[in-house]
């Protein structure tokens, strides 16, 4: 099918939805803030399949870390490269969720390509094309996030975001939970290529059922500015806080995804875990970032999101140099508890810190420069480990990752914090009745 016939498809499913939620009984706000909910769970059920497997996939194709770290930069360059595009497509176009639901299709299709293609490929032609497809599926999000966050800002209103989406990802991180031990226990049992073909073809049905579940959520307006010229990209650039806000992330990203790719490689080549130990492992920082979403859910409505994103932060560099000290797979198991706990409490508080920086008629584009830095700089960051860690060994990349988180969240705590507003920093406005009505039960 054409790729404009695609859109004007998805289109039709867009405009065929109720109104919008602010026009509905409180009954009708509960149900697509609970369908979005469960669009969360299915995704996060899905990616437990695929993302801690991706490298050992790669591994057992026959790459080596060079490739790894050519994967993962690759992927956040075409990540980048959407998200200009994809920003000025969902303010001009307006269909901000049809936007989403292409990317997303996009990129789950090479889940399915991944499960046939030891069929017909091996050895080099097939790790050049993980390499490729696996950039595709990891960058082709960019081309949807600028218009999914938008969404996300119009469906949840500011004053239950912590409270909400601690709710949303503790039922993602209960799937992710479960996805994670049964792809681990799955791939080690059925053992090489096949395990790991069973669980991207899992992953692949699991991603269309959340799919067809996220078409069922209605979109609220148009997502356009009708009949108004919007301000130009230099009125973003002159405000000083998102630009430091912008600086801090593109350090960021660069240390973390510096190391990032490599610690569940270094956990099979130089610890000896197998498949099913990494899943065991991973499960532990699952089940703690459940108890850090509801944590930091909560504290973040109390003390504002820019403040719980450096509570949350301030702790993170110590995680690689922590894996300096581990000798044995399981001397990674109190590193991964704390890991999750940390993450998720940053993951949350910042989307809700850039939900608080960004107008809700411009955001795609503040949201859409946000990931630009990041992707870029993380891109450069997968590169530059990959090339450390051929060269040097892991050890190296971990204790210069460390350093260079502490960096980034010392530039926000003392170049971006103080150009906040109090109001900004504090928990907006809004009934305890309204807040309760909205957030779901479960």
């Amino acid at each position: 099918m054409p790729f404009r016939s695609v859109f004007r498809s998805l289109q039709a499913i867009s405009t065929a939805m109720p109104m919008p939620w602010w026009r509905e009984s409180a009954a009708d706000r509960s149900r697509i803030l609970r369908r979005f909910w469960w669009d969360g769970v299915l995704a996060r059920l899905s990616d437990a399949f695929v993302v801690d497997y991706v490298p050992l996939f790669a591994l057992t194709m026959g790459a080596g870390p060079r490739e790894i770290g050519w994967l993962n930069g690759l992927a956040q360059l075409i990540y980048a490269a959407l998200l200009i595009p994809g920003a000025r497509l969902a303010e001009r176009w307006g269909h901000r969720k049809a936007l989403v639901m292409v990317s997303v299709a996009l990129a789950r299709a090479n889940l399915l390509l991944w499960a046939l293609m030891p069929f017909f490929l091996s050895g080099s032609p097939a790790v050049r094309l993980i390499v490729l497809t696996g950039a595709l599926r990891v960058g082709l999000w960019g081309l949807g996030l600028p218009a999914w966050t938008s969404l996300v800002g119009d469906w949840v209103p500011r004053e239950i975001r912590g409270r909400y989406f601690g709710w949303r990802n503790i039922g993602s991180g209960l799937a992710a939970l479960a996805g994670v031990a049964a792809a681990g226990a799955m791939i080690t049992a059925l053992g090489g290529v096949q395990g790991y073909q069973a669980a991207f073809a899992i992953a692949f049905l699991v991603g269309g059922i959340g799919w067809m579940l996220f078409a069922s959520i209605p979109e609220i307006g148009s997502g356009m500015v009708r009949g108004k010229q919007l301000p130009p990209w230099r009125q973003v650039r002159q405000q000083p806080a998102f630009l430091r806000y912008l600086a801090m992330a593109g350090a960021w990203n660069f240390a973390v995804f510096s190391a990032g790719p490599f610690f569940n490689v270094h956990l099979v080549q130089n610890l000896k875990a197998d498949a099913r130990t990494v899943g065991l492992l991973s499960m532990v920082s699952t089940l703690t970032a459940l108890i850090g979403q509801w944590v930091f859910g909560r504290w973040s409505d109390r003390i504002g999101s820019p403040r719980g994103l450096l509570w949350a932060g301030v702790w993170i560099p110590l995680l690689p140099w922590a894996w300096l000290l581990a000798r044995s797979p399981w001397h990674v198991l109190p590193i991964n508890a704390l890991a999750g706990f940390l993450w998720a409490g940053f993951e949350l508080c910042s989307l809700n810190t850039l939900l608080t920086f960004s107008p809700p008629e411009t955001r795609p584009r503040y949201a859409a420069l946000y990931n630009l830095i990041s992707g870029i700089s993380a891109a450069l960051g997968a590169a530059t480990g990959g090339w450390i860690a051929a060269r040097w060994g892991f050890y190296p990349l971990f204790a210069l990752s460390g350093f260079g988180r502490a960096l980034a969240i010392g530039i926000y705590r003392w170049k971006v914090l103080p150009c906040l507003s109090e109001g900004d920093l504090q928990k907006p406005s809004g009934s305890e009745r309204d807040r309760s009505e909205l957030v779901p039960s479960g």
